[in-house]
């Protein structure tokens, strides 16, 4: 049994594709979940615990290589919102990090430029900044006690301007984060195999 879609579901897939929107967005974002590595200070992946693939930001890319809340990436992608906004439960053991650990942040966005079809699944890329942990946006500071429930959620213009507004003076760190993934990740390859 092989898990790439049959010729029937890619064409009715590639209908979807019609309604994908890369031009005329507007300022408005969607959050994505993702697991924090225990093991860095910088918000990176779990690369190693649960051998995590997403955020692929050594491509700028969010399912890339696996899908991961693929209702969420087709709905950003058939929307008009230009930013997907990366967040995670910080989960760094480092004495460093204390005050942020089992908070959840805004780490980062990539901008919505292109889709891609992924063997089976979409993906979306773009420019992609990442911040330290000290830099990142709160999700405490929506002022919403369901916040600590979120994995997915849309954000209108106010919200998504209060976070970039956050992230605009902090320098990008997306280079050092995908230094400490190849560090961290056993057989990593910087040849293009990031997703073995």
């Amino acid at each position: 049994m092989s898990c790439k879609p049959t010729q029937g579901r890619r064409e009715q897939l590639k209908s979807l594709e019609e309604e994908f929107r890369v031009t005329g967005l507007k300022p408005e974002g969607r959050l994505q979940f993702f697991y924090h590595c225990p093991q860095s200070t910088l918000p990176i992946r779990d690369v190693v615990g649960k051998r995590k693939k997403e955020p692929h930001i050594e491509k700028n890319a969010e399912n890339y290589c696996k899908k991961c809340y693929q209702n969420n990436i087709v709905g950003f992608l058939k929307s008009r919102e230009k930013y997907l906004f990366l967040f995670t439960k910080c989960a760094s053991r480092e004495p460093a990090l204390r005050r942020f650990r089992g908070d959840r942040f805004v780490v980062g966005f990539i901008r919505k430029e292109k889709w891609l079809w992924r063997s089976g699944h979409y993906a979306v890329q773009g420019f992609t900044k990442i911040v330290p942990f000290d830099a990142a946006f709160p999700l405490s500071g929506f002022g919403d006690p369901s916040a600590r429930f979120w994995h997915v959620k849309r954000l209108d213009e106010r919200q998504t301007a209060l976070i970039l507004k956050h992230l605009s003076g902090s320098k990008n760190i997306r280079s050092e984060c995908i230094q400490e993934i190849k560090r961290l990740t056993p057989g990593y390859s910087a040849r293009g195999r990031s997703c073995n």
